[in-house]
């Protein structure tokens, strides 16, 4: 629906209906955890990572990098790079920051302040491109009986408890991301037991204010990375992180961002702070990760996010 009328009014009585699995409902907790698994593919663990190439166990590979400072004072960090609008650069994002999301390499800031630090490709990015427009790519992944935010967040988790168990990750593991690496991030700390804790800039907000007539994530395009289709109507999106709790949590979003409005980010960081103490923020600008927020960060994973 494209036109200027509004959503049909049995559409909007569903956004506001109470979700089935919301915080507080008897057992919600162990009820998404196992809602989570069922949304996401079968394990298919990593095998090895040589060559610039991690190795799955079906076969695929994903191009990417192991970085490792000079000493090691922090824990490892699965980076997850943005969407961005480009499908040619993937793990690159992170380490050349060839758009300026983030005013120079974020990996390498982690790096700098002592953090190894893991970054792979994502499906349909850099080395693994996809044949069709997102469209027809979200088509195709439902006709398979999953999502491509099943197949990422599949994958994320597959490689987060490889990560955990190689020897940079001594001192433990947390996972970072920015925009949709942000979304993966949170997700990835829900679903994967192995992680420790989690960064997720610029991406939170409750479900029913996203879904609003005219909102980006209701254009589709770059929003079919980050539906769940079985999840998205048992709880809300605070909710689904909520499975991590009490793992450590840092959250950011910009008090101009125009994909993640205010009015629906600040109730989600209330709703997480109602669960567990969360560390969460508005910081002054748009969809982007300054080097100021990016420093937070650190320094949040530096005070909590080594467990080991």
């Amino acid at each position: 629906m494209t036109g200027p009328c509004d959503w049909p009014e049995d559409w909007r009585r569903r956004l506001e209906a109470p979700l089935p699995l919301r915080f507080g409902v008897p057992g919600w907790r162990e009820r998404i955890r196992q809602a989570w698994d069922a949304a996401l593919p079968p394990p298919d663990p990593v095998t090895g990572f040589a060559g610039g190439v991690l190795r799955f166990a079906s076969g695929k590979g994903a191009e990417g990098v192991v970085l490792v400072p000079e000493r090691v004072t922090g824990c490892a960090v699965l980076m997850f790079h943005d969407h961005g609008g480009r499908f040619d650069l993937g793990w690159r994002k992170l380490t050349e920051d060839p758009q300026g999301f983030y005013g120079g390499p974020p990996a390498q800031r982690l790096v700098a302040a002592g953090h190894p630090v893991f970054c792979f490709d994502a499906l349909g990015w850099g080395s693994r491109g996809l044949p069709g427009d997102q469209q027809a790519q979200a088509c195709m992944a439902l006709g398979m009986g999953t999502s491509l935010a099943g197949l990422v967040a599949g994958e994320d988790r597959d490689i987060a408890a490889w990560a955990a168990g190689r020897p940079e990750a001594a001192r433990g593991l947390a996972v970072w991301g920015f925009s949709f690496g942000g979304f993966r991030a949170w997700q990835c700390l829900a679903t994967c037991d192995a992680v420790d804790a989690a960064v997720a800039l610029s991406w939170m907000a409750r479900r029913r204010d996203l879904l609003r007539l005219g909102a980006p994530v209701v254009q589709g395009q770059a929003a079919f990375w980050m539906l769940h289709p079985s999840l998205t109507g048992l709880a809300d999106l605070p909710d689904l992180a909520a499975v991590a709790a009490p793992k450590p949590l840092f959250l950011r979003s910009g008090d101009a961002d125009r994909h993640l409005p205010l009015a629906a980010v600040e109730p989600a960081f209330e709703d997480l702070r109602r669960i567990w103490p969360v560390d969460a923020a508005i910081f002054e600008g748009g969809h982007v990760c300054p080097p100021a927020v990016q420093e937070e960060a650190i320094a949040f994973l530096n005070a909590r996010g080594c467990s080991r």
